[in-house]
């Protein structure tokens, strides 16, 4: 979030508490958010939100950025605050991970805890295996059904170096209506412009370089 929609957010905020007749703040107390709604709607591995970077032995991801932005200017008191995270649809997968990094993050930084909350979530068992799903799995293996400029520097950051069952091997059968996750297997996302594309190809958020 830039400076300039910041100091929007806190005239509207100033404006909104004037008028106000439950609350007034005094003169010597500047207007500041409290509560903190991260919104998304989907996750399949929970990397983009937080990680540990073995490389770089430091974390990353979108909630280090928020709780960094949170001790940073004067958008938000660091006193008294309430950081959330609401997701329309999650995997099992990226639940624990989620709860689990930022749990070690804010801890270790003493930050008040993230509050996760997911209003449809995708358990472990509706992730592809060779276990339930053989015959779909063999077919996936095979060559000619994957391209390999899909294994690029983004879906390293996920652990793998394939991305042929998904972005963190998460090999999802999952399609959303607006576009296809690259959590899902590669067969059902892969960019029209590759040599063998999906089913449903994915509308990609990273530019090439």
């Amino acid at each position: 979030m830039g400076e300039a929609k910041a100091e929007d957010m806190l005239e509207e905020l100033k404006a909104s508490l004037k008028s106000s007749s439950v609350f007034r703040p005094g003169a010597h107390i500047p207007p500041r958010f409290s509560l903190i709604w991260l919104v998304d709607d989907f996750s399949g591995s929970g990397n983009t939100y937080i990680r540990f970077d073995t490389k770089d032995r430091r974390f990353k991801g979108k909630i280090k950025k928020i709780y960094e932005r949170i001790y940073s200017g004067d958008l938000i008191d660091p006193n008294y605050y309430e950081v959330y995270l609401l997701l329309y649809v999650a995997t099992r997968q990226a639940i624990d991970h989620i709860e689990y990094w930022s749990e070690r993050f804010t801890s270790e930084q003493g930050f008040k805890p993230l509050k996760l909350h997911v209003l449809c979530p995708i358990e472990k068992s509706i992730a592809l295996s060779p276990s339930t799903d053989p015959a779909l799995m063999s077919m996936l293996s095979k060559s000619k059904y994957y391209d390999d400029r899909a294994s690029d520097r983004h879906i390293s950051v996920g652990g793998t170096e394939s991305a042929r069952l998904g972005f963190a091997n998460c090999s999802l059968p999952l399609v959303l209506s607006h576009n296809t996750p690259n959590n899902s297997v590669y067969a059902l996302w892969g960019p029209e412009d590759y040599q063998f594309f999906g089913l449903f190809p994915r509308v990609s958020r990273h530019r090439q370089t």
